[in-house]
């Protein structure tokens, strides 16, 4: 067993730990758990990187958990501290777990650390446009596609397959053959088309864009800012209709940048013709929110087990009228 330690600063200690308990997910990743003691979770990042375990007790400040892989005998045992520092200490970590889970927790504490260091600035323009996320906001991949991704692609192909897909999401790479050379390492058998029918079939959450169609009936433009590689972002729009709820519909692969690069959102704010402050965003990715801010955005973080009622309250945070 091993242990390790990670630390980022904090240029505004004094929120950081609310913040934190307002979105746990800037840590756990998606499936947070509140954190409250005896809470059970399995989370993951973006990245397709993650774990199970436990809340086990919640001091200001201070969490102390379990967090481990599948494959584990037993989790390991954490402790998160809130302070100067943003700190995450590991330990009985299994040796041979050692390196991915040191890379899966500098990832979470690098990008909680910059979200945390960015909050927005003051809002006092009048709210014009809003921009509104796809997935994790209006939409999610239905339940036990992890699991086909495992089935069809490999123990390894998950992660793998987001990293492909990344490198397509401004639109210069084709993710098909990406995805063939994949599939042909794992031997599964599996192919690139069963990937996309599990990768295309979304739940779109309709009180959710029911509160979209509330800010566009009270006048302001709405748009969909969307990163997605030119397959699923084709079936978004010809399968689904999605943009049709929208004034304007942004997607990476069109745009030529993906967030969280500032460009992307440069460019929507450009193609509005509007000033960037008078500009808001709600995304459920820390790292998204943090490039609308450099950008010039007002941007919420949007935890995606809030729903629609949790989606009017991050706009009315933002100072959209609804």
């Amino acid at each position: 067993m091993t242990s390790f330690t990670l630390t980022e600063p904090l240029a505004h200690p004094a929120a950081a730990w609310d913040e934190l308990v307002a979105h746990p997910e800037l840590l756990w990743g998606h499936g947070a758990p509140d954190l409250e003691p005896g809470r059970d979770y399995a989370s993951h990042s973006q990245a397709g990187t993650g774990g199970q375990g436990r809340i086990e007790a919640v001091r200001p400040g201070r969490v102390e958990f379990t967090w481990g892989g599948p494959g584990w005998e037993r989790p390991g045992r954490f402790v998160v501290l809130v302070g100067d520092d943003l700190r995450v200490d590991a330990q009985a970590v299994p040796e041979a777990e050692t390196a991915a889970a040191r890379a899966h927790w500098e990832r979470m504490v690098r990008g909680a650390a910059e979200y945390l260091n960015h909050p927005n600035a003051g809002l006092d323009a009048p709210v014009r446009a809003v921009l509104f996320d796809a997935d994790g906001v209006l939409q999610w991949p239905r339940p036990g596609w992890l699991a086909d991704f495992v089935r069809i692609g490999g123990d390894d192909f998950v992660v793998d397959a987001f990293r492909a897909e990344v490198a397509c999401l401004a639109g210069g790479d084709d993710l098909r053959p990406r995805l063939e050379l994949l599939l042909a390492e794992s031997g599964t058998g599996g192919s690139v088309d069963e990937i996309l029918e599990v990768w295309h079939d979304i739940v779109i959450d309709a009180e959710a864009l029911a509160v979209v169609e509330r800010v566009r009936a009270s006048g302001l433009i709405v748009g969909l800012a969307t990163n997605q590689q030119s397959y699923r972002g084709g079936h978004m729009h010809h399968v689904y209709g999605i943009d049709r709820h929208f004034d304007h519909a942004f997607y990476s692969y069109e745009v030529g940048h993906a967030k969280p690069s500032p460009a992307f959102f440069g460019h929507i704010v450009a193609e509005l013709g509007l000033p960037a402050e008078q500009v808001a965003f709600v995304d459920d990715a820390p790292a998204n929110v943090r490039g609308a801010r450099l950008a010039g955005l007002r941007a919420a973080l949007h935890r995606v087990g809030d729903g629609a009622s949790g989606l009017a309250a991050d706009l009315a945070g933002l100072g959209v009228p609804i």
